[in-house]
């Protein structure tokens, strides 16, 4: 199974807003191609925080009869509201990861809703994570997280690509995220490098595949 991260990052290497969203950075055409990306995988992994803030849209519009790849989010604490978009216009039933603390909550709120797989832990895995995505087939995975679920999966060496958008922005303000947050370093991270497979432009914007090396 092959996992890759697709981020969006401005000049000044920040992927979120001021207030911690990311809605209004990146151009129709990123869009576009994030539409291939997802067209190519057959499930998409998304945080809880990223269906509460900004409430994704996992369908695919830029790629005529493409198949959408299936949903699958991460709930580490307390539960999501049932009227998100990835519930509502999916075509395929979401499924659902938490733990053994909140499954009771998951499964009141969101059991007719979902399929639902509780670890059997107070904290998500990555490896258990991608062991169950093995396991149901899965061959190409897109992460669609924010910067501390990259970072958890990148800790873990998970990650085989990552696709980055470079948009046109300078935020300048200092503490926002990076494609990958935490409060230390990913380990060897000046031995682990990155080769670059692929680079295009489209208007002001940059995209970049790297690969691990």
């Amino acid at each position: 199974m092959k996992l890759s991260i697709n981020m969006a990052m401005t000049l000044d290497g920040k992927v979120v807003r001021p207030d911690g969203r990311w809605y209004g950075l990146t151009s129709s055409d990123d869009k576009t191609q994030m539409d291939i990306y997802r067209s190519q995988s057959d499930a998409v992994l998304i945080g809880k925080n990223s269906i509460i803030n900004d409430n994704p849209i996992v369908k695919i519009r830029a790629v005529p009869n493409a198949l959408n790849p299936r949903p699958v989010i991460l709930v580490r604490k307390g539960t999501l509201p049932p009227d998100k978009h990835v519930f509502e216009e999916s075509d395929h039933i979401p499924l659902v990861i938490c733990t053994k603390s909140n499954l009771k909550e998951i499964k009141t709120s969101l059991e007719n809703k979902a399929e639902i797989f509780a670890l059997d832990s107070d904290d998500i895995d990555p490896k258990k994570v991608t062991g169950i995505l093995k396991r149901k087939g899965y061959k190409n995975v897109l992460l669609e997280g924010g910067p501390k679920l990259n970072f958890s999966f990148l800790e873990a060496d998970l990650v085989d690509r990552i696709y980055l958008t470079i948009v046109p922005y300078i935020i300048g303000k200092t503490g926002l995220a990076g494609i990958a947050d935490h409060n230390s370093e990913l380990p060897n991270f000046d031995k682990n490098g990155w080769v670059l497979k692929d680079h295009f432009t489209k208007r002001n914007e940059i995209f970049l595949v790297y690969e691990k090396s």
